[in-house]
Formats: C-alpha cells, structure tokens, sequence
C-alpha cells in the first residue's frame, strides 16, 4: 500500500505531502489543476523515464518520495539483491532529477539504478489509464494470472507437472555433461591410452631418480672412494709407514692400566680412551666393509646412466616429478576406465528420460485441459463485467497456443515447445468495436476505454492479485450516470482488497470514496502552484455540488451531493 508521498519543485507543485489511506482514494479537481503531474510523480517512483522538464521552473533539481508498506516476499528478494536488508515490511522510494539531466534513484535510501525501481514497482502499483504501466497489458503476466484465478483446480496438475518438469531438466542437464565428458574423453582418448602405456613400461618407483643419482656418483667416483676408505683403514686399523692409531691407542691404553692402582687421576681418562678405542675398531670394520663393496662396474654406470635418460625425459615431457607422474598415470588409467561406463549411463539416463518424457507429456495434457476450461470461465466472468460496465460490444479471449518444436515433447502426434510454466502460450486478446479483429490488451488506445477494461478485469482478478495499490486514471472518460455508478461500485469492492487511488470527473465513482483528495491549481504573488486538500464533511459536499453542476452551486446540488454520500454509505456498508 502506498502510504504517503512527498513531492519537491516538480512542475507546478513547490512542496507537497499526501497520505494516502486504504481503500478507495478518490482524487478531483477541474481540468488543468494538475490531478495528472500526481499520476506522472508516482510513475517516476516506479522507474519510468524522467525529464528535466519535469523540474519547477526556476530550481534545479526535482524530488519524488513514497512511503509503502508491503507483504510480497519477493520485494524482500529484490532488495536483497541490491544488498538491502528489509526494514519491518516498509519500503521507501525516492527519486531525484537534476538540471543536467541526471536522475538518482533511492531504495531505503541505498541509491541503486533506475531499472531496480521498474523490477520493484510491478509488485507494487498498477496504473491504469493513459500510461503504460500495468501488470495486465504484459502477456508474459497472464499465463500466472490465469493460473491464480484457476488455483483450485490447477495447482495440483501445476506442481505435478513442474515436479516432472524439474526431474526432466536435472536428467536432461545430466546426459548433456555426461555427452561433454564422453566428447572429451573421446578427443583424448588414444592419448591418454598411450601415456599410461608409456608410464606403465616405465615401471616408475617414488625417488627412483634420487637414488639412482646417488648411484651413479658413486660408481662415477669408486676409484677415488676406493682410495679414501684404504687410506682411512690402514690409518686407523693395519698401519701405514707407522703403527695404526688403534695399535698406537691400545698400547696407551694398556700403559694407563698399569698405573692406575697407585695413580687414580687416571682412572677416568683410561675409561673414556678405552670406550674410543671401541669405538675406533667398530668404525674400521665398517670402512673396509664399505672399501670391499666398492666396485667400478662400467655396465652397472651404463644401465644406471640408460634409466635415468629415460626418467629425465619423462619428466621433462610431462613437467612433473617421478611422484607426480606416478599420480597422474593413477588418474589418467582412473579417466580411462570410468570413460568406458559413460556410454552405458548415457543410454541408462535417455531411458529414464523418455520415461520422463511421457509423464510429463501426460501432465502437462491435463495442465493444458484445466487452463482451458479455467480462460473459457474467464472469458464469460469478464463478458459479464464489460457488460455492466456499459461495454457490451467489447469482447474479451484467452487465447492459448501451442508453439511446434522438433525438440519438444509429444502432444498429440505433433512436437511442442515446454517450458518451466508448461505448454501453453497464454495471452488475453480483446477487440473493442463490432468487425475488429481480436488484438493483444497493450493495443488498446483509450486511456479511459483501457481503465474500464482493466476495472473488469480487476475485478475478477482481485482475489488473486498480490500488487496492493491500482491506479485508475480518469477511468469514467465517455462514461456517465448508471456506467459510473456500477464503475465506482465495483471499484469499491475491489477496495476492500486492494488500495486504489481514482482520478475522476464523476461524482458518482467520488462519492463512494474512503478518501477524498481535492487537487487545485493557485496562483500566488503571480506563480502557480498545484495543491492538495483532503476533504471531509461540508468540503466534501461542495466538491460533489461542483461536480455535478459545475461552477455554479446550488441548493439542489448540495441536496443531490448529501444524497450521493448517504447512497454511497448504504452500498459501502452492503
């Protein structure tokens, strides 16, 4: 519901602030007093299109603001996109214009692009009348429509078909990844087959290469290590050109012990060169281990030197180390042999689908059959309302079409296109004169012969409709005396469900109001200015009086004003 807004150096309005109530809010005034620049401020708010010449004469910039308050989750998930956190179901909209031509838009008064304001104001107001935006004049809103008002007897073959329609999707959208990896695979087959062979016959071990390096020096260089544990044995253990240091160590020893009884300063050191001779002689054994295993064996360098040539070519092919290649074989064998199942479950899932298929065909039939006896109940509710509506040439179909596709499903014997809402092409079609053909609802000219329409139509729909506040503007044009009062009627009733704001010439349709908005045009110190008075008790009168006789009012307009909103209280309290 719209509760209130605020408008700054817009045209012919300085500075105005209106509340707006629930129900049926009635706005009049004489012609030129600016009744419309109320109309065209609020379509600002909804994102449409805004011009500098919108700005007062003599300022530079130009500001609308509404206050609403809300129930549809969904403008939640709009703010939400736009990073806004939800403030208690109230929502404020702002819009500014400036000299240069630029214009800010505020939600919450976080500033977001003009086209969040239109993707937010379909969810809140329908304006009807001579602009555009209504909810009912876009074809892509009536298959959901149709469905609202058909709930009872459709939304159990709706969910089962768009429970069908979601299992088709995922197993559909699953042979398609399954068909793209099976079309990899197939590209790379024969290369991945080889490398695995290749790695295979490798028959790679982790740190192969290391230890075969290892190896390598060590045979490269036996001679010299050959050497060097000789020297080092012969040293410590046979003797060269001298005793050994262990023979030398061993006579120390043994010159200790024998004055260790009458000299006990030595006690610890015989203990300690003792445990070094050990030591020394486990070190010796060692190194002639080591000296006797070495042996220059130019067939082991050979082998050796071929191994590793072809470990430094693998690696340097594949970028990886021996480890690495040992897990990429792991996974190119792993690629390989699930490969050989994809063609199985490809063929296991077209199964399952064309099992799918056939439900879902099945389903949407049915979804189809209940759509159509719900548009011809709908065709007859709105006849019905047009009639009232002193419109009974005007003709109103749902017309609901199937689109061919080759890679659609099956309807009878012939290939549809399906989609998430089903089978059906639903668009509502209308011709307003004798001999006209059937045209689409935005083709209508008339703003008040389109107001009209969109009112019968509304008022079937009401019960099902989520946007709270419609706009009807100068919905009575052509129209008078009984037309006006089934007019104001019906948007009466709709009132109880919905927060209607009226711009109207006929007292009939502002007599049933629940709010009364005089809107005038003043001129002072030589600048016009457009005002808003809510009217009550004697103003109210007198704006009817004026209405239904004119400039002049009269006793008898007075009377016949009083009377009107007595009748209207009886209608509204019916």
């Amino acid at each position: 519901m719209l509760l209130n807004l605020c408008i700054k150096d817009y045209a012919l309005i300085d500075n105005l602030s209106i509340a707006f109530g629930p129900g049926l809010n009635i706005l009049t005034g004489e012609t030129g007093a600016g009744k419309s620049i109320i109309i065209d401020a609020i379509n600002l708010i909804i994102g449409e299109r805004a011009y500098t010449d919108f700005i007062r004469t003599g300022k530079q910039n130009a500001s609308v603001e509404a206050a609403f308050d809300y129930e549809d989750a969904a403008i939640d998930d709009i703010l939400a996109e736009y990073g806004i956190e939800p403030e208690d179901n109230t929502l404020i909209i702002s819009r500014e214009i400036n000299a240069q031509g630029r214009s800010f838009s505020r939600l919450n008064g976080k500033m977001v692009p003009a086209s969040a304001l239109k993707k937010i104001g379909k969810l809140l107001i329908d304006i009807h009348g001579q602009h555009q935006h209504q909810s009912l004049l876009d074809s892509k809103n009536h298959i959901r429509i149709l469905d609202l008002l058909g709930h009872e007897s459709i939304s159990e073959s709706k969910d089962e078909f768009s429970s069908l329609y979601r299992k088709y999707c995922r197993v559909q959208d699953d042979i398609k990844v399954l068909e793209k990896e099976y079309a990899d695979f197939y590209r790379r087959q024969d290369r991945l087959r080889y490398e695995v062979e290749e790695l295979e016959m490798a028959q790679l071990e982790p740190e192969e290469d290391v230890l075969l390096e290892e190896n390598r020096k060590v045979i490269e260089n036996a001679e010299k290590i050959f050497s060097a544990m000789e020297f080092a044995y012969s040293v410590l253990y046979q003797g060269y050109e001298a005793s050994s240091v262990i023979d030398n160590l061993s006579k120390i020893v043994d010159n200790f012990e024998a004055i260790m009884d009458f000299y006990k300063p030595i006690d610890n050191i015989t203990e300690s060169l003792k445990s070094i001779l050990y030591e020394l002689e486990d070190i010796s054994f060692t190194i002639r281990n080591l000296r006797d295993s070495i042996d220059f064996d130019a067939e082991k360098l050979n082998t050796i030197n071929a191994r590793l040539e072809l470990l430094n070519r693998l690696k340097s092919k594949y970028g990886k180390n021996i480890p690495e290649l040992l897990s990429y074989k792991a996974q190119a064998a792993a690629e390989l042999d699930k490969a050989l199942n994809i063609n199985e479950e490809i063929s296991e899932l077209k199964a399952e689908q064309e099992k799918i298929k056939l439900a879902l065909s099945q389903s949407a039939l049915e979804l189809h059959k209940k759509r159509k006896y719900t548009a011809k109940k709908l065709e007859q509710s709105i006849s019905k309302e047009l009639k009232d509506l002193g419109m009974k040439n005007v003709k109103f179909k749902v017309s609901m079409t199937l689109k061919e596709d080759s890679n659609g499903i099956e309807i009878d014997g012939k290939r549809v296109n399906i989609s998430e809402e089903g089978i059906d092409n639903i668009e509502f079609l209308i011709s307003t004169n004798p001999g006209e053909p059937l045209k689409p609802l935005a083709k209508i000219v008339s703003g008040g012969e389109s107001s009209r329409i969109m009112l019968a139509m509304k008022s079937i729909i009401a019960q099902v409709d989520n946007i709270s506040c419609l706009i009807f503007d100068e919905i009575d044009a052509g129209i008078g005396g009984r037309t006006a009062q089934v007019v104001g009627e019906k948007l009466s009733r709709i009132s109880s469900k919905h927060q209607i704001l009226c711009v109207t010439h006929s007292p009939q349709i502002a007599s049933l109001g629940d709010v009364h908005f005089l809107i005038k045009k003043e001129n002072i110190n030589g600048q016009t200015f457009t005002r808003v008075y809510n009217l009550e008790g004697q103003e109210r009168i007198n704006e009817l009086a004026r209405m239904l006789g004119g400039a002049e009012i009269t006793e008898n307009t007075i009377i016949h004003a009083q009377e009107m909103l007595n009748m209207a209280k009886k209608i509204k309290g019916s």
